[in-house]
């Protein structure tokens, strides 16, 4: 029988499937996914010069370059390392960095200054509109305008949130089956940075207390970063709370233009650079978050990105602060040894054609253009003779 458009199978009256997906269609997706989750688990990089070094008792690098070294101190002191923490330098790697504070509680700290994190993947923090929850590995840098940059403020084409932390809100208010992801209901209020409730009779404007109504988490308590934060609102007080609207000051979101923090690996390599590739080098990146961003959102956590002028003033900082970053490349990476080497890789490029006419006939439909394909030869295990340059280098003058 014949297929529909794209090799989709027909369908019949009413927008009833009239042809089935054979077996391969129907298991493909699932397979391809288990093959490239499987792949990408052997992609560690590892061998950094700042993996390489030697270590301090502070678990610090010290066989780096001075310039490094200095930069290393600029990135710890400028909050750099708050979002950026952890083996993969970003707080997106939830349970990576929980089993490293579970090993390690002092890992992203020391005792004077306490940083930690854990297995939840909503967190609370302090932004531009007060506290709020927002998905852990996720911050509003101001990038963008909130109203043209939404990031986890959005929602899916089935108008859900795409934010875990509006779920955990539904949760909250007593909504269970507003919940499509299961770790959002294993989050635990006494593993937040700042509590959501307090089990205390004195009213707080962020916080809910015993005159809006709390009760205990149902988690256990093992382990708690804080227990005294181990409360949560009652449902008929969250509900309250989100009936405010506008006036509503303890269940806010963070997720106003917030996206996924990335990793810092390799990140000479990795450009352009933020989620809307904006920035071509390190040097643009480095002055946006010396000057504290481009736009004050909603969401901005101003903790980690403010305006910084011993930065924007002190060129040999800048410079410091990028020699570090670049003491984050592999050279496996740069030189695509193993196991990052690549069969050859064909890459659609555009399509056949001009600036009047394409050429039709694609694989796809007889209506739709020829791709143009461009293809990256294969490299063996021994790695590339040339190294890969960062993204600056090959755009145009």
């Amino acid at each position: 029988m014949q297929r529909g458009p794209y090799g989709k199978p027909n369908t019949g009256a009413r927008g009833v499937m009239s042809q089935a997906y054979s077996q391969v269609e129907a298991n493909f997706s699932l397979f391809f996914g288990l093959a490239l989750q499987a792949y990408q688990s052997t992609l560690v990089s590892d061998d950094a010069p700042f993996d390489r070094s030697a270590r301090d008792a502070a678990g610090l690098p010290v066989e780096l370059m001075p310039a490094q070294l200095r930069g290393l101190q600029l990135f710890r002191t400028a909050h750099c390392a708050l979002c950026h923490i952890g083996p993969a330098f970003t707080s997106a790697a939830v349970d990576t960095n929980a089993a490293l504070v579970a090993s390690q509680p002092l890992a992203f700290g020391d005792r004077v200054f306490r940083n930690t994190t854990s297995r939840n993947v909503v967190t609370r923090l302090a932004g531009t509109k007060g506290f709020g929850l927002v998905d852990t590995g996720f911050a509003a840098t101001g990038v963008g305008d909130d109203a043209w940059d939404r990031g986890l403020a959005g929602q899916d084409e089935f108008g859900r949130d795409l934010a875990l932390a509006a779920q955990f809100l539904q949760l909250l208010a007593g909504r269970p089956d507003q919940v499509v992801d299961a770790r959002v209901a294993e989050v635990r209020a006494c593993d937040l940075p700042n509590p959501v409730a307090l089990n205390r009779a004195q009213p707080h404007a962020s916080v809910f207390t015993q005159r809006e109504g709390v009760q205990p988490q149902q988690q256990a308590t093992t382990g708690c970063l804080t227990p005294g934060y181990a409360y949560v609102p009652t449902p008929a007080a969250a509900q309250a709370e989100l009936a405010l609207g506008a006036g509503n000051q303890r269940l806010q979101l963070l997720t106003d233009g917030a996206f996924k923090i990335p990793t810092l690996r390799n990140v000479e390599l990795t450009g352009p650079y933020m989620h809307n590739g904006s920035m071509a080098t390190l040097d643009q990146v480095i002055e946006f978050y010396a000057r504290g961003g481009n736009f004050n959102g909603r969401s901005k956590q101003f903790g980690t990105v403010f305006g910084q002028p011993g930065l924007q003033l002190d060129a040999q900082a800048r410079a410091d602060l990028k020699s570090f970053l670049v003491s984050l490349t592999d050279e496996r990476v740069r030189y695509e040894r193993a196991p990052f080497d690549h069969p050859s890789l064909a890459v659609p490029h555009g399509h056949l054609g001009d600036a009047t006419r394409l050429q039709p006939s694609s694989t796809l439909g007889p209506t739709l253009a020829q791709d143009r394909m461009l293809l990256l030869p294969a490299v063996g295990a021994a790695g590339r003779t040339t190294p890969l340059q960062p993204f600056h280098t090959y755009l145009a003058p």
